[in-house]
């Protein structure tokens, strides 16, 4: 995912230490239980995340008794991660790697998730889709998710937007992000503020754009019939039965052919 024409959060880039902050919340847990349920009815034990930021999916994985390997092309990311496992003593294996490149193994599983896609164009996820395809166990499923289109009325995009104060340990964070969205194109850009002050130091600020490619649920399965996969079935991030114009966020079970 790096470098790519869409850019990328703040957090991934420049401010690596607020990730969890800002991508780890109360709904987190809930959403990985659905994937684990997920991967439970399809009788998973091997699970290879190639988006696996600090390691959220990959904690959560490990405890219910998978044997999880995480990836990202974050290095800085990585190194949190690889820390909390050292901390907490848990034998989770952590390695630096692009998901259109990276070749692995085989698995039961590849997830990507959290919108992770949608900071590759089309063209870079038909390529990642080649290479997970390349990574997974003959049957092997691929579990992801992405915003969907046909849901992002102007209401939905509008209510995106946010502004927080967070405090993290002797820091304290202002932030703001509203978003446009090029619904021809499918291009969702954000616009994000930063005010960050340590203690009572001079406060820095950051001002930064990203985009996120987003999908219809029949753009989707398209796209994973054309790359060898065939589309089990699609969800809410909740697990709820997917309503494709107005379910948000797209949770795809695609099966390698």
């Amino acid at each position: 995912m790096s470098k790519g024409k869409l850019g990328l959060p703040l957090e991934y880039k420049k401010l690596p230490q607020y990730f969890d902050a800002w991508n780890v919340n109360d709904d987190t847990e809930g959403k990985n239980a659905v994937i684990e349920k997920l991967l439970k009815a399809h009788n998973v034990s091997t699970v290879l995340d190639l988006t696996c930021g600090t390691g959220s999916q990959v904690f959560f994985l490990e405890k219910y008794g998978y044997k999880v390997t995480g990836t990202d092309f974050s290095s800085a990311l990585l190194d949190i991660a690889r820390k909390r496992a050292s901390n907490e003593k848990i034998d989770a294996k952590f390695i630096d790697g692009d998901m259109r490149t990276l070749k692995v193994g085989q698995f039961d599983a590849v997830i990507t998730i959290f919108n992770a896609v949608g900071h590759l164009t089309k063209a870079g996820f038909g390529k990642a889709m080649k290479n997970i395809r390349h990574n997974l166990k003959d049957g092997g499923i691929y579990v992801f998710d992405i915003l969907n289109l046909e849901a992002m009325t102007d209401r939905a995009v509008a209510g995106l937007a946010y502004h927080v104060h967070k405090k993290i340990d002797d820091t304290k964070i202002l932030a703001a992000q509203c978003s446009t969205l090029d619904r021809a194109k499918g291009i969702l850009t954000s616009y994000d503020n930063y005010l960050i002050q340590k203690n009572v130091d001079k406060p820095e600020r950051f001002h930064h754009k990203f985009s996120l490619q987003i999908y219809t649920a029949q753009e989707l399965q398209e796209m994973l019939a054309r790359h060898g996969f065939e589309t089990v079935a699609q969800y809410g991030m909740d697990g709820a039965e997917f309503v494709k114009d107005k379910t948000l966020s797209i949770l795809t079970v695609a099966r390698k052919k």
